[in-house]
């Protein structure tokens, strides 16, 4: 009965915000797809799809883990979560480390705030978002002084490019390449002007540009030591400037823009009266 409550909260939230966004026209994007729906899968691609066969500007991102992490306070943990997400302690990592958890370390843990991974999304959940030609690949990272973090916050787009591409055939190099580039770049480029520069190689476009080899782009990064550069990438450009060659990073290079948006528009202005 909890697990059944638990996959209806889920389903629930989804009816909200596509209730939302029927009801005032706005675009909706639902971010990391499969730690949000896990094991409701299915439903949750089905509900997303019917509302895109009615015209609603709806998308979703994905980070290609199937596992995900946060801080023990979190809300995350509140309630039943062992139920809600069909996991148990020892499924909890803790970041930077190699030790799993028990009742007791986890409620040690979770005074400290400590941020732990979860093992719990399925493989088949992210690989059904993978291929869906309107996700993208949303990386998300917890910066912390020591550089711990969730593996994604480094090799996230190299272990899709990889793995995802060359080994496990989840889907084409092109199509991945577009998940990382054009099509983040195009979802928020009509309100985000500088974004129409980003994603594409083009006269005009900036030069942001990374070149790897497909037949070893993999990524290093694990939890128990996350800050690992990916491998397989020779050049690194930001703006035109190699930030990265083969000699490795050069920290001189300090050639990015702050990405910027224009104001949001008067929502009751632009619907009338």
């Amino acid at each position: 009965a909890d697990e059944e409550q638990g996959v209806a909260r889920v389903v629930d939230a989804l009816d909200e915000v596509l209730a939302v966004a029927r009801g005032t026209g706005v675009s909706l994007h639902v971010d990391h797809l499969p730690s949000m729906t896990t094991h409701v899968m299915p439903e949750a691609v089905a509900k997303l799809e019917a509302a895109r066969s009615e015209g609603l500007d709806v998308t979703a991102c994905f980070y290609p883990y199937t596992f995900w992490g946060t801080y023990l306070a979190s809300n995350r943990f509140s309630g039943d979560w062992q139920n809600r997400f069909q996991i148990t302690y020892s499924d909890l990592q803790l970041a930077g480390s190699t030790e799993r958890l028990t009742e007791s370390s986890f409620r040690k843990y979770q005074q400290q705030n400590k941020l732990v991974v979860a093992y719990a999304i399925p493989q088949e959940d992210v690989n059904e978002v993978a291929r869906l030609p309107w996700s993208m690949v949303g990386s998300d990272a917890i910066p912390e002084s020591s550089n711990n973090n969730h593996p994604r916050g480094a090799g996230c787009f190299s272990r899709l490019l990889g793995p995802y591409v060359r080994d496990l055939q989840v889907l084409t190099l092109m199509d991945a390449l577009a998940k990382c580039t054009i099509i983040p770049a195009r979802r928020v480029e009509g309100r985000v002007a500088m974004m129409a520069r980003k994603g594409r190689m083009q006269m005009g476009a900036d030069a942001d540009i990374t070149v790897f080899d497909p037949a070893t782009i993999a990524d290093t990064s694990t939890v128990e030591d996350p800050a690992q550069m990916s491998a397989g990438v020779s050049h690194v450009l930001v703006l035109g400037k190699v930030a990265k060659g083969p000699s490795g990073v050069d920290k001189g290079v300090r050639n990015g823009r702050p990405v910027v948006g224009e104001p949001a528009p008067d929502v009751t202005e632009s619907r009338g009266s």
